[in-house]
């Protein structure tokens, strides 16, 4: 994914109450990320203005990864 970029938070003032952005890639202006929250994650695509709730790590990495090879112009892919 040579187009877009990854990113991640250092936030450090934030609320202890809300998500936390675990991960997030960028490309032409839409979005992918990861943020945990109260033990799940939750994986954000801006692109198709969808969400999902995963329960470990894992399943929300791979959903991640899918999402990201959505957001690479096919001409690219």
């Amino acid at each position: 994914m040579e187009n877009g970029e990854y990113y991640m938070s250092v936030e450090t003032s934030r609320d202890p109450n809300g998500p936390i952005l675990i991960l997030g890639y960028i490309v032409d202006g839409e979005k992918v990320e990861i943020y945990k929250n109260l033990g799940t994650y939750i994986v954000v695509n801006t692109k198709t203005e969808k969400w999902l709730t995963c329960l470990g790590y894992e399943h929300a990495h791979h959903v991640f990864s899918e999402c990201v090879r959505t957001l690479t112009p096919e001409g690219e892919a």
